[in-house]
């Protein structure tokens, strides 16, 4: 495990859109286009005039706002159609096998995007895409950019606690002083970032991390017993913490802002937290490459990037951005505390992903 260097900036916020169904052209792309030198956020005016670009997005509040800050403004300069839809793996694995491919660049996970790196996602030509003001840390694999980051942070009950709050993960773990229910997301989405939290309570970094060290997180999080609950959906976590029904919950940072959001008395422990990516691809056969790489160079610019983040509360991936946030927004900005933030070794997951799904399932069905 990495701490976050502070040149990196990174987010947390959230956002909401409705997706709506499509798919690329399926034609081959047209010959003698000039895409000029790629710049991140800038598309030569009308090169993708006549062509669609099929989206496949996570759908809710991040996609609502990354549709108005990227891709209306992509569709007016670029004379691209851009039409969306919901992204499901098992859809994408579909596609790729029977070589139709209709989604031109889909949101997945950082472990999903190195897992299938080159099978079931293309690798990108970073020659059409500027990365230069991408945050350091975010791009983990070869098909890959950052859509969004976030944290996984400890959100506690302020009232709960007064002034003796958690400020650590071992705290997260200490039922005697900091006694009440916590949570963590458990369900069949398999997130490292949790397990690695409770090896960070142990103060385990990466350059120790072995396969039995799954079994070992998993333990610990079994130590806790009746104190400890879960959730399955981002939903769940933040009526957990606006009900009261848990005293702290390691939570994505939208979901904690989110219930701070809604007037509930949650703050954010950021003596230790995780952070989360996730990963804009282009699918592995896709007609029309250049166009997806063209759309990826635009989504990482600065006056996109800001925009988001304003609309969403995930922070920008692009450093030179600096969004206007609420107060409430910016009390869960994980850009303000990148020194305390930590950035796991992504690719030992994606080399042990089977033993890290054959635990995690066993885990997560009650074994």
């Amino acid at each position: 495990m990495k701490r976050i260097a502070q040149g990196a900036v990174v987010a947390s916020l959230a956002v909401v859109l409705t997706a709506c169904s499509g798919g690329g052209t399926g034609a081959e792309a047209p010959k003698d286009r000039d895409f000029g030198t790629a710049t991140a956020g800038v598309v030569t005016p009308g090169v993708l005039s006549g062509s669609t670009l099929a989206i496949a997005d996570s759908g809710g509040i991040s996609q609502e706002g990354r549709t108005e800050a990227v891709w209306e403004p992509f569709m007016e300069e670029s004379g691209a159609e851009v039409v969306q839809d919901s992204f499901e793996a098992a859809k994408l694995k579909a596609m790729v096998e029977s070589d139709n491919v209709t989604w031109d660049i889909a949101n997945t996970t950082v472990l999903d995007a190195g897992q299938y790196c080159g099978e079931l996602y293309e690798k990108l030509d970073y020659s059409m895409i500027d990365i230069s003001k991408v945050p350091e840390g975010t791009i983990t694999n070869d098909c890959m950019v950052p859509t969004i980051s976030y944290g996984f942070i400890v959100a506690y009950n302020t009232e709960v606690f007064g002034d003796n709050p958690p400020q650590s993960a071992a705290d997260f773990f200490d039922t005697a002083k900091f006694p009440g229910k916590r949570a963590i997301g458990l369900s069949t989405y398999v997130e490292p970032q949790v397990l690695e939290f409770a090896l960070l309570a142990d103060g385990k970094g990466d350059s120790e991390r072995t396969v039995a060290d799954i079994d070992t997180a998993i333990a610990k999080y079994k130590s806790l017993g009746d104190d400890l609950i879960t959730w399955t959906t981002g939903a769940e976590s933040q009526q957990q913490l606006e009900s009261g029904e848990v005293a702290m919950s390691l939570v994505w940072s939208s979901r904690g802002f989110g219930a701070t959001d809604a007037g509930a008395p949650v703050a954010p422990m950021w003596g230790d937290w995780i952070l989360g990516v996730d990963a804009l691809t282009v699918p592995k056969g896709v007609k029309d490459p250049e166009a997806s790489f063209a759309g990826l160079n635009y989504f990482l610019g600065e006056q996109q990037q800001t925009k988001a983040a304003e609309l969403t509360s995930f922070a920008p991936v692009n450093v030179d951005s600096r969004p206007e946030l609420s107060e409430t927004a910016e009390t869960w900005f994980i850009n303000d505390h990148l020194d305390t933030g930590t950035t796991i070794d992504m690719q030992f997951w994606t080399d042990n992903y089977a033993d890290l799904e054959s635990a995690w399932t066993k885990w997560a069905s009650g074994s």
